[in-house]
């Protein structure tokens, strides 16, 4: 049986739960098809991945992988030229690049570069890279629409909380500090994050 890797991403704004979604309809989908050697599911910027896209490949090459599984072509980046020179490199190795959303195939069966596939991931990977153009416009437009209505961005003067204030408000995290607990076991105590206990623990000592 042949090797694939499945490749499930998502940006830090995407639903959390988009990531299993990719994982599980691919795995179903393919499992009989290919031996999955590893699924790499992360959360990152699809336009600031290319270190993890490096591991990915690293990883594909070194374990000698025939087969790349995506749901969509934007799960593997939002710049067009970073996802040409993924393929390009995957066309390199002989590796298939499967982008499931539209059945389309990198490499035919004789691992020779698939023209139509070629000229379709172009095509989506400006599509994707539009898109990602538009959000950002939207948002810079609303972002600027509501500091012209009077809005304010970030935090508001005045708001600053005393080192006596943070502390009187987090006494239950200085406690389990002073008794000589570990940050990692007083966020389980106080069922606080690390950087609030970091930030008590900080204080605490100044």
């Amino acid at each position: 049986m042949e090797t694939a890797i499945i490749i499930a991403r998502c940006s830090t704004t995407e639903n959390k739960q988009d990531v299993s979604r990719q994982t599980n309809e691919l795995t179903e989908k393919y499992k009989h098809r290919f031996k999955i050697e590893k699924v790499f599911a992360y959360y990152k910027s699809g336009t600031k991945n290319q270190q993890n896209n490096s591991e990915m490949l690293s990883y594909a090459e070194t374990n000698n992988i025939q087969h790349i599984i995506v749901s969509e072509i934007s799960r593997v980046s939002r710049k067009v030229i970073d996802v040409l020179q993924f393929v390009d490199y995957c066309n390199s190795k002989k590796i298939n690049v499967i982008i499931d959303n539209y059945n389309m195939y990198s490499l035919d069966a004789n691992k020779k570069i698939n023209a139509m596939t070629q000229t379709m991931l172009q095509i989506g990977a400006s599509f994707a890279s539009m898109e990602l153009s538009l959000t950002k416009e939207r948002l810079d437009s609303g972002r600027k629409k509501y500091i012209k209505d009077g809005g304010r961005l970030g935090r508001n003067k005045g708001t600053t909380e005393s080192k006596e204030k943070f502390l009187e408000k987090h006494k239950d995290i200085l406690k389990h500090l002073k008794q000589g607990q570990s940050v990692r076991h007083t966020m389980k105590l106080a069922e606080a994050s690390s950087g609030t206990v970091q930030k008590v623990k900080k204080l605490m000592l100044a």
